[in-house]
């Protein structure tokens, strides 16, 4: 059997996707498992050896991406992405089924096998919409099996270099035994405090905890300056180069994350690392990994752009007191 899946999006949305593709192959081991996917997910995905092919869409028009899905003939294909261009190409091509999440691109169309799951009512996670879409190619042998399914080949491995990199970067740091890392940046997430909210929360929390090592990362050439008020021993900035597995490395060794919710939060929830996440309501439902506690995601109740300064100051209070609660059990 060849399955066929679908995902091209950002670090966080490619990242919610790896257990549903395992599952596929842990379910059926016999079957060629082919991912169309963006650069971004390329980086992420080309360690896995679960994933036969791997196929980059950025700059393919959608006749060699179509003629490529043609070429391998398969019998089924998860679209995630289910919206009309996508849909539309698809139906175009000789797979035998597609499944997907309704949509008005989806509707209508013969090949089709599609489920209904309200994208802002359902309280299921993005990664469990992932594992109802991997369910529809058998529900029987899904049901029976999944539980089984030991998914630790899912996490993210990086290598030599990269821990080099990360070792180099914590050597002058090498009193500290515990490292927290609060990342102020995210490309989508409407929902975050300011970065001067981010800022004074990072020298509050350094203030307190003197013995923890606070990093905060970003990127060489970032344009956003990052000042404090005081210089501390205890906060350092992260300027990582292009290899996103720098950032993951770094990651894979702190005692905690704090951070909106956007593509480092779902490393560390890959990692199974803890997460202190500010979150809006929505994302808090949608974007939830299974290893983010509940208790640990602070909503935020407005964009950042409607927010008061009084609404960011109570939400750096309510960090605080929550990571008060969170450093005494690592």
């Amino acid at each position: 059997m060849k399955i066929g899946f679908y995902r091209d999006a950002l670090i966080g949305d490619n990242l919610v996707s790896i257990p549903a593709m395992y599952a596929i192959k842990a379910l059926y081991p016999a079957s060629t498992l082919i991912v169309y996917t963006n650069t971004i997910g390329l980086e992420l995905y080309e360690q896995y050896d679960f994933i036969d092919e791997l196929y980059n869409m950025d700059h393919q028009s959608q006749e060699k991406i179509k003629d490529h899905i043609n070429a391998h003939h398969f019998d089924i294909f998860l679209l995630t992405q289910a919206n009309r261009w996508r849909c539309k190409l698809l139906n175009q091509t000789n797979v035998k089924k597609v499944i997907s999440l309704l949509s008005l691109g989806s509707i209508f169309k013969p090949k089709f096998h599609t489920i209904f799951i309200s994208r802002n009512l359902s309280p299921l996670s993005q990664s469990q919409r992932m594992f109802k879409l991997v369910r529809e190619i058998n529900p029987q042998i899904f049901d029976t099996q999944i539980h089984k399914i030991d998914f630790s080949p899912t996490i993210l491995q990086t290598q030599p270099r990269h821990k080099e990199f990360i070792q180099s970067f914590l050597s002058p740091y090498k009193d500290y035994k515990t490292l927290v890392m609060i990342n102020p940046f995210s490309r989508t997430c409407s929902h975050n405090l300011t970065l001067s909210g981010w800022l004074k929360l990072t020298q509050d929390l350094a203030l307190l905890y003197p013995h923890i090592l606070f990093i905060i990362p970003t990127y060489e050439g970032n344009p956003t300056p990052l000042e404090f008020e005081t210089n501390l021993p205890n906060i350092a900035i992260f300027r990582n180069n292009s290899d996103l597995f720098n950032l993951i490395e770094l990651i894979s060794r702190l005692s905690l994350l704090i951070s909106p919710s956007t593509g480092n939060a779902h490393i560390a929830n890959n990692l199974h690392i803890p997460l202190l996440g500010l979150f809006s309501k929505r994302d808090r439902m949608l974007w939830r990994g299974e290893n983010m506690k509940l208790e640990n995601l602070i909503i935020i109740p407005a964009t950042k752009e409607k927010m008061s300064k009084e609404t960011e100051e109570e939400l750096i209070l309510e960090t605080i007191e929550k990571f008060k609660t969170i450093i005494k059990s690592i």
